[in-house]
């Protein structure tokens, strides 16, 4: 989980306010000062957890000097790290300091990865349904979306009625499930409930509680998550 709070020298800071207070001690100078004792020792702190910078302060004491630096053309305020023996000047960018202290993750919220693996087991457990409902299409030369009447030119998709979601949402709520938290096993793409009953209890209900329809693609991706009440299917 991302990092949301870091102290340095005894105050702490969110990633708005450490931002803020880097880009204030940056603009209290002018180009070509040396940062005085206080705001060097704020960025000592900040440098001594990050390797790159850690290995130069070992070598003797730091000097900080604000400086002008062209990036592409554009000419930016910052502060160099002179380095104590040879005097050379490395970069000490706000943004490597600030993606250093609050770190960015790619890491998924767990409860919200077993959501949509949740999901994913609800969808293969009813898979049967949703094939024997399109078997009954099978062969027939001309088929027409259920809430328009017209002839459907193309692939087909078979919709739930009353929407996929909101029947999930129901049966949690009627079985005091929550998809946060149910147990979920998945191997590669396929996702299945850990309880048997649970499956089958899913599978029994929405056998009970759904209703299909045919739609073309266009009509099923506007239509959405939303419910337009009962329709009746069209097969010619």
């Amino acid at each position: 989980m991302a990092r949301k709070y870091v102290t340095v020298l005894g105050t702490q800071y969110n990633k708005k306010r450490f931002g803020a207070k880097w880009s204030e001690v940056v603009s209290s100078y002018e180009v070509g000062l040396t940062v005085g004792p206080e705001d060097s020792a704020f960025i000592t702190d900040i440098l001594q957890r990050i390797p790159r910078f850690a290995k130069v302060l070992n070598r003797g004491r730091p000097v900080y000097r604000v400086v002008n630096k062209r990036f592409n053309g554009k000419v930016v305020k910052g502060i160099v790290l002179v380095t104590p023996n040879s005097g050379y000047e490395v970069w000490v960018g706000k943004k490597v300091i600030v993606d250093a202290m609050f770190p960015p993750t790619n890491l998924p919220d767990p409860a919200k990865q077993n959501r949509r693996d949740a999901l994913r087991a609800m969808r293969g457990i009813i898979e049967p349904q949703v094939q024997q409902y399109r078997r009954r299409f099978a062969g027939k030369s001309v088929i027409k979306s259920s809430l328009t009447g017209k002839p459907i030119l193309g692939p087909y998709h078979v919709d739930h009625v009353y929407p996929f979601v909101r029947l999930v949402e129901e049966w949690c709520r009627e079985r005091g499930h929550d998809l946060e938290t149910i147990p979920v096993k998945c191997r590669g793409a396929s996702c299945r409930f850990e309880s048997v009953d649970m499956a089958e209890d899913w599978f029994d209900y929405h056998a009970l509680q759904a209703e299909f329809q045919v739609l073309d693609a266009s009509e099923n991706t506007s239509k959405g998550s939303r419910y337009f009440g009962r329709s009746k299917d069209s097969i010619e």
